[in-house]
């Protein structure tokens, strides 16, 4: 505190001491510029992102309001017709789905149609879901399972066609374990259930890990719940969740900068750090209008910047 203090005392005396001299010589002595400070580099600790700016954001344009209604006519504007999976839909019963999901069923889950997969699906209901996915994945290994807490669902059971039905809470852990554990590990798991989000945060953090493999696909359906009561019964929603976890894909930046990646490229010393075990087992975040695909994988080794020499390129 003294030292700082002896440094305002020099620079004022030095300020006046050439105000001094500009009156005698008749001229101004030009201060010494001033040094501009070296913008901090490293990682940004939460402290100091919290001290910056929050005043740029979207431009408010973009948040003007404007007219948007519904259609009867949209099924033709999406071109329902020639989807695959509206097309095995229309032909059963009992079943509800808003007209977004199917343009989003085709372009995630077709690639896979032929393959032989075991397909998970919370919520039974009248068992509609379950015949279109047996019909729409449709190698004859294929299997969907369904979970649900209403013991009338047990009708929907059609083993011999790959459907099994198994009855109890999409909320408690010991029993998707046991739902693992006698079908699993799945490639595909599909949260069509209660919409609670506390039940919704249960089930992938009881699955995730675990109850999916690596490479299959985690899908919830229908949160625009979350934004709705009673199904919103939790201060973190499930969306909420989903952005936790686009934050946790890139914990490692979190732990290095980048001088540690130039480092590395230059003298290929590895990079060792710690990070959530979350991190590696997310290859990709797909967000949809009331639906989200978490793409699970096994990253084995941290990203590299691989540097490429200029001059041999030139050659």
């Amino acid at each position: 505190m003294v030292g700082g203090f002896l440094k305002e005392l020099v620079r004022a005396l030095g300020k006046y001491a050439r105000y001094r001299l500009s009156r005698v010589f008749g001229r101004r002595v030009p201060d010494p510029p001033v040094p501009v400070p070296k913008p901090a580099v490293g990682i940004a600790s939460p402290d100091q992102i919290a001290r910056l700016s929050d005043a740029l954001g979207l431009d408010e344009s973009y948040l003007r309001n404007v007219r948007w209604q519904s259609d009867r006519s949209d099924e033709s504007q999406l071109g329902l017709a020639a989807n695959p999976v509206y097309q095995l839909w229309t032909k059963i019963p009992e079943g509800h789905k808003w007209t977004q999901y199917f343009e989003a069923y085709e372009e995630l889950f077709a690639s896979r149609r032929a393959d032989s997969l075991r397909i998970l699906e919370i919520g039974v209901f009248k068992g509609s879901s379950l015949r279109l996915w047996r019909q729409y994945f449709h190698h004859p290994q294929t299997m969907v399972v369904g979970i649900d807490i209403d013991p009338n669902c047990a009708q929907y059971e059609v083993a011999a066609e790959g459907i099994h039905v198994r009855i109890g809470s999409q909320a408690d852990p010991e029993f998707l374990k046991h739902i693992v554990s006698e079908f699993g590990p799945f490639d595909l798991i599909i949260d069509d259930g209660s919409h609670h989000s506390t039940h919704m945060i249960v089930s992938f953090n009881s699955l995730y890990r675990d109850g999916l493999k690596d490479g299959g696909i985690y899908f919830a359906e229908d949160l625009h719940a979350n934004y709705w009561l009673p199904w919103r019964d939790s201060r973190r929603s499930f969306l909420d969740l989903c952005k936790e976890l686009l934050e946790l894909m890139h914990a490692h930046y979190t732990k290095g900068w980048l001088a540690n990646w130039n480092h590395e490229a230059a003298a290929g010393v590895p990079i060792v750090m710690e990070v959530p075990e979350i991190t590696l087992m997310i290859k990709e975040i797909r967000v949809l209008d009331s639906m989200v695909a978490i793409y699970k994988t096994r990253r084995p080794y941290l990203p590299r910047l691989k540097l490429r020499d200029l001059l041999t390129e030139a050659k």
